[in-house]
């Protein structure tokens, strides 16, 4: 099949889902979002519901007409909604379900895009494979669920670190990382692998991870949303932009990652909630040490001067950010299996079954989590979250034993995936 028909084909596939599918906590945010960051409202406080195009209150119980939705990410998206919510308000016609479609279409060209750039990364390198990677990213269940159903924009971020590989080590590169920080700040923990370059290392860092710090700066103040310099971890309300962003970094939840039995514990009582947040309140963040030290042993097990050292390093890297971050959602894993088809398809072939059974892992808990996806369908039927509501408190102890199986079996192959690369290191060492 040509090129030009699998991406069409691609594309259809998602836009089959666009306007009328969103998860009603994360949609309904970006659908709030758009509408009152329009108006001038700052989006890191309470939103209430946008009049004409809301359609859940996944956030506070019933009769709470003001509740706490509100965005954890860099202004980039917000920024992009609000005028993605102008452009409706010319050509919507008023009807949400245009709103809805609008708000998909960076995050599916994104998802396709993310797919022909892995495409042209592999086929510049190992043309047999590379048409293999793009149906495998088309058409896999995973990413078309996350992109075009839920509705969340990781690819966004992943096409620019895409974009980082296929550009030489240097400013370019470390420009790409930088936006794909901004898109969602994720990327970060990438950061030292895509600005290794052989001179002006520092340089490329600073543009790296100044890029997006300079921009969320800078766009709280000149549109004068709430800044809350004095209120970092102090006890104010999350009503301003540095609180906001700041109490995403030690999240806890039902995680995919190793946290998952402690918090499984937690919702067993058998661990109370005072031990549990006490662990927290150092734990959620131990992420960040363990990314730094992941980085710097990558360097020196794999480099950062090859293309197959950076690859590497970027599934050690990430690998170790996803073992260790106290919550880790399921759109998490669109970088994971992205790195993972480049590995397979350029490196270890034999690892492509891998890929299998990760996504097989990652759609089981999706579907546990998301009580057979009905509340996707909450944008065209909010009362769905009623009937999903009466189907967890039936089946609820189940489906907390499944999400702890399947976030541990996720836990245990992230672990395999990272102590088979640990092994296939230089034995001596990289030399840089």
């Amino acid at each position: 099949m040509r090129l030009r028909t699998l991406l069409v084909l691609g594309t259809a596939v998602r836009e089959a889902f666009s306007f009328w599918t969103g998860h009603p906590f994360d949609f309904e945010v970006w659908v709030r979002v758009g509408y009152w960051v329009s108006r001038g409202w700052s989006p890191y406080a309470a939103l209430p519901f946008a009049p004409g195009v809301s359609f859940a209150n996944d956030f506070n119980p019933p009769g709470i007409p003001l509740n706490h939705a509100a965005i954890g990410y860099l202004p980039f998206w917000p920024l992009l909604l609000a005028g993605i919510y102008k452009l409706y308000t010319l050509v919507g016609f008023g009807d949400r379900f245009v709103y809805y479609f609008m708000i998909k279409q960076p995050i599916i060209l994104a998802d396709v895009l993310l797919g022909y750039l892995l495409y042209l990364y592999v086929e510049q390198r190992r043309p047999d494979w590379s048409r293999r990677v793009l149906v495998l990213w088309l058409f896999s269940p995973y990413p078309i669920i996350i992109s075009a159903i839920w509705g969340t924009f990781d690819s966004m971020a992943m096409v620019c670190v895409m974009a980082a590989l296929l550009v030489p080590p240097g400013r370019s590169r470390s420009v790409w990382e930088g936006l794909a920080t901004l898109v969602k700040s994720i990327p970060v923990v990438l950061i030292l692998p895509l600005t290794y370059a052989r001179e002006k290392r520092v340089r490329n860092f600073i543009i790296a991870f100044g890029l997006p710090s300079a921009i969320t700066l800078a766009v709280p103040l000149l549109a004068g949303w709430p800044m809350g310099v004095n209120c970092i971890l102090s006890q104010c309300e999350r009503e301003n932009v540095l609180n906001t962003l700041y109490s995403t970094l030690g999240k806890s939840g039902f995680p995919l990652s190793l946290w998952g039995t402690w918090v499984y514990l937690n919702v067993l009582h058998v661990v109370p909630d005072s031990t549990f947040n006490s662990v927290f309140d150092w734990g959620g963040y131990l992420w960040i040490p363990s990314v730094v030290v992941a980085s710097l042993l990558s360097r020196r097990w794999f480099g950062f001067s090859t293309e197959k050292g950076v690859i590497r390093s970027l599934l050690v890297i990430y690998l170790t950010f996803l073992l260790v971050r106290g919550q880790v959602n399921e759109q998490y894993a669109i970088y994971l299996v992205a790195l993972l088809l480049l590995d397979a398809a350029l490196y270890s072939p034999g690892r492509i079954r891998l890929f299998y059974v990760v996504t097989a892992v990652v759609l089981a808990d999706l579907v546990t989590n998301n009580i057979l996806l009905l509340r996707f369908l909450s944008p065209v039927d909010p009362g769905i979250l009623t009937v999903e509501a009466h189907l967890i408190a039936a089946v609820n102890p189940l489906r907390n034993a499944l999400l702890y199986a399947e976030g541990l079996a996720f836990s245990v192959l992230n672990l395999w995936y990272l102590a088979a690369l640990i092994k296939e290191r230089s034995p001596g060492g990289y030399a840089a």
